[in-house]
């Protein structure tokens, strides 16, 4: 859903930066937290709760770009105080897992 795209663009999409949480990521961000986050997805185990994780980070399309997806995450680390850098690593994972929890 989110991990499949390849395309790597300097324009990125960025429907959601308009929060104002975090400042938009650079086209050079925006391609390693796509290297990373596909990384990250396999070794911590995330793809399976993606679209619970977009519902979390506030996206509402079903099927938003790798782009939009990065923004939105780094909109939310900047929100919980995080270095907001797009990167859904061990650390927002587990964040995330205990947000839920609370929720």
């Amino acid at each position: 859903m989110y991990i499949g795209e390849t395309k790597v663009t300097s324009g990125a999409s960025n429907a959601i930066a308009g929060l104002g949480e975090a400042p938009a990521l650079s086209a050079d961000a925006l391609k390693r937290a796509v290297t990373l986050n596909r990384l990250y997805a396999r070794t911590v185990g995330w793809m399976d709760f993606s679209r619970q994780i977009a519902v979390l980070l506030g996206i509402t399309s079903k099927n938003p770009d790798i782009w939009s997806f990065v923004q939105a995450l780094a909109d939310w680390q900047a929100r919980n105080r995080m270095m907001p850098n797009g990167i859904l690593g061990p650390g927002e994972w587990y964040a995330m897992q205990t947000a839920n929890r609370r929720n």
